[in-house]
């Protein structure tokens, strides 16, 4: 009669002594173990999505490039107010995105400012413009506003000289985007492989 065998129960059993190699271990000898081997070019930025990086990408400026106003509304320096209800004279200009006001609005007058616009010299403070009442060439609101509101700082987002996106990343939409932002217009990439199967 022959011997009945040990039962395994187990279908991926291995010998005595011998153990799995863990996902993580594996794939971690696997990128110990690859070498770079396709070349770097540099390309324009409009031809770099799905490409991967092959070095670190820094900004050439910040964003935003100017301290700008986080919506619509009035600009004024916030030293110029007043105890309760507040009101400014306006001047008959404006700042807007692409249209900057490129001269010193005066202390103790206000003047209109748009989303994106650059923020003249002489404010520190937006009032949204829901919160504002016009009356031909003065503008009247409540007491209250803090110091600095609505007003982006230059570079909020991203400094010149930060490091936006490391080496070895597939650029997708969104960092192109960014890129843009930034002032970078070529990236430096790998070129792309060719790779042959035999089955």
């Amino acid at each position: 009669m022959s011997k009945t065998p040990k039962l395994a129960n187990d279908c991926f059993a291995l010998p005595a002594g011998t153990n799995w190699t863990p996902v993580d271990e594996a794939l971690e000898n696997l990128r110990a173990s690859v070498v770079e081997v396709a070349d770097t070019e540099t390309i324009d930025l409009l031809s770099a999505g799905g490409r991967i990086l092959a070095a670190d990408v820094v900004a050439k400026r910040s964003n935003p490039p100017y301290r700008n106003s986080a919506m619509d509304g009035y600009g004024f320096a916030a030293a110029s107010l007043g105890e309760g209800a507040q009101e400014l004279p306006l001047l008959d200009a404006r700042s807007a995105a692409g249209e900057p006001y490129l001269q010193a609005v005066p202390a103790g007058h206000a003047i209109r400012v748009l989303t994106g616009a650059k923020i003249p010299e002489g404010v520190d403070t937006v009032i949204m413009q829901e919160d504002v009442a016009v009356d031909g060439d003065k503008i009247r609101f409540e007491a209250g506003l803090k110091p600095g509101s609505n007003v982006r700082p230059m570079g909020e987002d991203v400094q010149a000289g930060q490091t936006v996106l490391p080496r070895g990343r597939v650029l997708q939409p969104q960092d192109i985007g960014l890129l843009a932002t930034v002032g970078v217009d070529r990236v430096p990439v790998r070129a792309r492989l060719k790779v042959g199967v035999l089955s």
